[in-house]
């Protein structure tokens, strides 16, 4: 029981008995003051209902307050007691009546899911292009958050949500549950991803399947499994067909990055045991039966992904020296502080940039690195900043605002059904460094990490490395705001490119307009690198740019 409805029934009960006494000694000293004694209780609750809100659990709570003021209409002992003795017994029958009903004080979730998708549907820009059909998805929806209404699941609602924005494919389409992100996350993940058996499917360059993460002393170990051992089948398949439904609640804006990790998410399906066929070290097939290590398979899938694509170890907006040649910036989000991003005047984040550069100059060193992997994004101000330095003198083109309709309520289009075109923006590069620049990124460089990847393609002496490509989710970002401080993010401002199409995000054809300059593969000699030698593989290939 909520402690402002519990504080109500307990004052209530405590009223009655001082209001029961008071209608002795009204009745020895004849007074009208009494009476107003007598509204305290309808008073205390109107205030403190106020404050807690209406629920309907609390009704006999709600009643006992409105009883007593028989006492304050008429002047009559027997009545006045008679009131609050009911008053109190009502009380107290309150305080079980909320505390055992599981809809006592129930959040509406249904409320939230049309709420939401209301929101989305009038705002989300990108709606026509990658042909979202709303009406659909309500329909397909509706009746899991009814249920998730009726057993009041805080966990289960935040898998629906998950999976709905799955759907958009589209990197800023998320739920942000009310509590701890990354305690709510674990926890979904934990429940969909299935079980551990010791190692983690990876698909590799070749389209051959390797075991990565591989967990000393497992059953898989004992059978003579490694890191960089080829699986060639998964419980009687292909370990390229393992069964995918735990794909749903993971969004890619390309279908290329969902190509690269969907072997590894689905590494937990399974029962309680599976049988795994797989290489020896002579190339001879063999099997093995796995048992379940654990229903946690997404801990082992997060390490391995950590150690495949994670960026170099140090905190947002330090540098790294990597070797007498080459400094790395760790650049975790594109964000300085919150003074920059108000302003838009990144100068001091540039000076110290550049008084880096100019200590690099002095040590003979001629490389940059910009790690941008799991580049969370942020302000297209900084974008700006950072790309000035490295870009070449002169004007480049950085995206174009679509036009705003206030009649139409939304972006404008042609007779064609095309966005119009408003303002485009550019970058004015300064070339203040003479050297090479390699930008490192992944799947999860997202956003404004996007803009950055986008903008530095087919500068002078810079490239893009990475396994994958960026994330392709490029729009400007809005939401709705549940009232139990959850939310939903989703795409609300439009970025078009120098042709008037949407920028970067993918449409129907799920390939977003992003990409790479050197795809690393990963290989044997990436398995090897990343799992038995703990290596960073991706930074040693940025060295060899």
């Amino acid at each position: 029981m909520e402690y402002l409805d519990l504080i109500l029934a307990i004052l209530l009960i405590v009223l009655s008995i001082l209001l029961f006494v008071l209608s002795k000694v009204a009745e020895k000293r004849i007074t009208q003051k009494w009476r107003i004694c007598y509204a305290a209780p309808a008073i205390f609750a109107l205030l403190i209902t106020g404050l807690a809100g209406v629920e309907i659990y609390m009704l006999p709570a709600y009643i006992a307050a409105v009883v007593p003021l028989a006492g304050f209409f008429k002047d009559s002992g027997k009545l006045r007691r008679i009131s609050v003795i009911v008053s109190a017994a009502l009380a107290v029958v309150t305080i079980p009546l909320c505390s055992l009903s599981k809809g006592y004080r129930a959040y509406d979730y249904v409320r939230d899911f049309k709420d939401g998708i209301k929101v989305m549907k009038d705002h989300y820009v990108l709606t026509e292009h990658k042909d979202i059909d709303f009406d659909a998805l309500y329909k397909e929806f509706l009746p899991r958050f009814e249920e998730v209404n009726r057993t009041q699941d805080v966990l289960q609602n935040t898998i629906i949500w998950t999976e709905f924005c799955a759907r958009f494919n589209d990197g800023h389409v998320g739920f942000s549950p009310a509590t701890d992100y990354e305690t709510a996350m674990t926890e979904m993940y934990d429940k969909v991803l299935g079980n551990d058996y010791g190692l983690a499917p990876m698909t590799m360059a070749d389209g051959r399947t390797a075991a990565v993460n591989v967990a000393e002393g497992s059953e898989a170990y004992k059978a003579g499994i490694r890191n960089g051992t080829i699986i060639t089948s998964w419980d009687g398949v292909n370990p390229e067909e393992i069964d995918d439904e735990v794909m749903k609640y993971f969004t890619f804006a390309d279908k290329d990055n969902k190509a690269f990790l969907r072997t590894i998410i689905c590494g937990g399906t399974g029962g309680d045991s599976i049988t795994i066929g797989f290489l020896d070290e002579n190339g001879n097939e063999k099997t093995t039966v796995l048992p379940k290590l654990g229903t946690y398979y997404s801990g082992r899938m997060k390490d391995a992904l950590e150690k495949i694509t994670g960026g170099i170890e140090t905190g947002h907006l330090m540098w790294e020296e990597i070797d007498e040649n080459t400094s790395a910036l760790r650049l975790k989000m594109m964000m300085f502080d919150s003074e920059s991003i108000e302003s838009g005047e990144y100068r001091i984040l540039k000076n110290d940039i550049l008084a880096k550069l100019e200590e690099m100059k002095a040590q003979g060193k001629n490389h940059v690195i910009l790690d941008m992997r799991d580049n969370a994004g942020g302000d297209g101000g900084m974008v700006k900043a950072i790309a000035s330095i490295f870009m070449p003198v002169g004007e480049h083109y950085y995206c174009t605002d679509a036009l705003w309709s206030d009649a139409a309520g939304g972006y404008a289009t042609d007779e064609n059904g095309r966005f119009i075109k408003d303002v485009d923006n550019y970058i004015t590069g300064e070339d203040l460094w003479d050297g090479k620049v390699t930008i490192i990124v992944n799947h999860n460089s997202v956003s404004a990490a996007d803009h950055f990847a986008l903008v530095m393609q087919g500068m002078p002496d810079v490239k893009i490395i990475g396994f994958t490509e960026p994330n392709g989710s490029a729009q400007g970002v809005g939401g709705v705001y549940f009232d139990n401080d959850s939310m939903l993010g989703f795409s609300g401002s439009l970025l078009l490119d120098e042709n008037g199409d949407v920028s970067v995000d993918s449409g129907e054809d799920y390939e977003s307009g992003n990409d790479v300059d050197i795809r690393v593969p990963f290989d044997e000699e990436a398995v090897k690198a990343i799992f038995d030698e703990g290596r960073d593989y991706l930074l040693e290939k940025a060295l060899e740019n």
